[in-house]
């Protein structure tokens, strides 16, 4: 028999756009039968013996859909030394002794350093202050670490121009390398482990359905084991790294999946970042002579696109620089690919209106634009150029908010607030070149529900209409009747997934 459940006597936001609020939903199975009326919905609900939930006039919306987010890593991150908002390399050096103090595991890892705060790159004499164990230490874009010297033994890289032996740092390509040889010590039950980690943090922040990019070989078996055991609670489409491609051709799969993980496409990494200048310009930077490179040429990317297109997988395509994202939208183009752009944080006006024109998606990371205060700095005059959510909104270009996380917290009212504030109570610089792409607080909401969802093909999430899936979250404020300054500060209090609560506050 199908589970019936009303939800009564909440101002209850079915959609952002349109917009539409009513004060009674009916759910069965999984699914909103009825959105509207709450005495309808009661006398439904009592008549066929259902569950009648009061609501006592809070607010209820769509959960959020993170549209790129790293699930194994924020797991990881969870568990790693934390060295965001450090500002000087002393600090780091203390912080840095204190957890490998702490923590016995066999390398010692930890994220969210920035030069730009700290003074100057950390090098491997800063982490040679722990002697005896590897120690790896990410910048917070993820695409620059710095090793010291029993790591760098261990991992043995061959000298280039993303990998300086003397000062320990390490970056794209060479990263990859390394970050690699790390994994090799990481079982796929350390995956199920993180991704768990992961989903329990995001499900509080009343966060139900993910994008998960760059899904290795590993992280995909964890996640098929989850699912089986039907320990996901978190819905996950999945974007497998490139060399996981071959396995599922050699399987001949394609998309495939059920209700909670479905293998959803292929994510490609097309360069690196504007903090590290390793993400590709067209001119150079404002601040260095250089234009950044890709992680890839032209002819093996359109490969990557290819072999995704014969798998019917979507494609997601990393793109921080405007060259990267010319290159994207040629090789796209030409292969006839509707896809993605990760990012698209550098967009000239012609650009827009390619993307436009072939119909490509964006998943964008607001809270970019408050984590890069520096970025005046690297592109001068090229800054009015970036992250443009409005532009591309007004374009007819679908734009899917998310983190990046760990990269940027997992709490989506911080990318919410990055949206409609852009920097402004911060003094960040940015928001002079870029005011004019600020959302309302309502179009921030529907590109982290309705569209992100849409970004990453699942149109029955992101809304509470008739028909989709009954996922969404209880506030403790109506986010629409509060001012901006104020949309870090709401707190979910109960997520609810295909109509079960999977997290309360209220029941701690």
């Amino acid at each position: 028999m199908v589970e019936l459940k009303a939800f009564v006597n909440g101002r209850i936001y079915v959609s952002f756009r349109p917009l539409k609020i009513v004060d009674g939903l009916l759910i069965a199975g999984g699914r909103v039968l009825y959105a509207g009326d709450m005495a309808k919905v009661a006398e439904v609900a009592r008549r066929l013996g259902g569950e009648v939930v009061d609501l006592r006039g809070k607010t209820v919306m769509p959960s959020f859909f993170d549209s790129h987010i790293h699930l194994d890593e924020l797991g990881l991150s969870l568990e790693m030394l934390d060295l965001r908002g450090v500002r000087d390399i002393e600090t780091l050096k203390r912080k840095l002794l204190k957890y490998a103090s702490g923590h016995k595991t066999s390398w010692v890892l930890g994220y969210g350093w920035d030069q730009e705060e700290l003074g100057r790159y950390p090098t491997r004499e800063d982490l040679d202050v722990v002697k005896n164990r590897p120690v790896l230490l990410y910048r917070r874009c993820f695409h620059v670490a710095v090793a010291n010297s029993r790591a760098l033994e261990l991992l043995d890289l061959k000298p280039s121009e993303d990998f300086d032996p003397e000062t320990g740092i390490i970056r794209e390509n060479a990263l990859d390398e390394a970050r690699k040889k790390v994994e090799e010590t990481l079982t796929v039950w350390d995956y199920a482990r993180f991704i768990e980690k992961a989903q329990e943090h995001l499900l509080s922040l009343g966060v139900t359905a993910v994008a998960f990019v760059s899904v290795g070989e590993k992280a995909l078996r964890a996640l098929l084991w989850l699912d089986r055991k039907e320990r996901l609670l978190l819905r996950v489409f999945a974007y497998v790294n490139p060399d996981v491609l071959p396995k599922l051709d050699a399987l001949g799969i394609g998309p495939f999946g059920g209700d909670m993980l479905r293998i959803a496409g292929v994510k490609v990494l097309a360069d690196g970042s504007l903090g590290a200048r390793t993400a590709w310009l067209s001119e150079p930077y404002a601040d260095e002579p250089t234009r950044g490179h890709p992680n890839l040429n032209r002819k093996e990317l359109k490969e990557i696109v290819e072999a995704a297109k014969a798998l019917d997988l979507d494609v997601a395509i990393h793109a921080i620089g405007d060259a990267t994202l010319d290159m994207i939208l040629d090789v796209f183009g030409e292969a006839n690919v509707k896809g993605r752009v990760e990012h698209a944080s550098l967009v000239r006006d012609d650009q827009l209106d390619e993307m436009a024109s072939l119909d490509i998606r964006a998943a964008v990371q607001p809270r970019f634009v408050i984590s890069d205060w520096w970025a005046v700095r690297r592109l001068g005059p090229r800054a009015r150029f970036l992250y443009r959510f409005r532009s591309m909104r007004e374009k007819g270009i679908e734009v899917g908010f998310g983190t990046d996380s760990p990269i940027e917290p997992a709490n989506p009212w911080e990318g919410v607030y990055a949206a409609v504030t852009r920097g402004r109570f911060e003094g960040i610089e940015t928001f002079h070149y870029t005011a004019q792409e600020v959302l309302s607080i309502r179009e921030a909401l529907d590109a982290y529900t309705r569209c992100s969802a849409l970004v990453t093909l699942a149109p029955d999430i992101g809304r509470l209409e008739p028909g989709c899936r009954a996922d969404f979250i209880v506030l403790d404020k109506d986010p629409l009747a509060i001012s901006e300054s104020e949309l870090r500060e709401v707190e979910v209090l109960e997520t609810y997934v295909a109509g079960h609560m999977v997290r309360s506050s209220l029941l701690r």
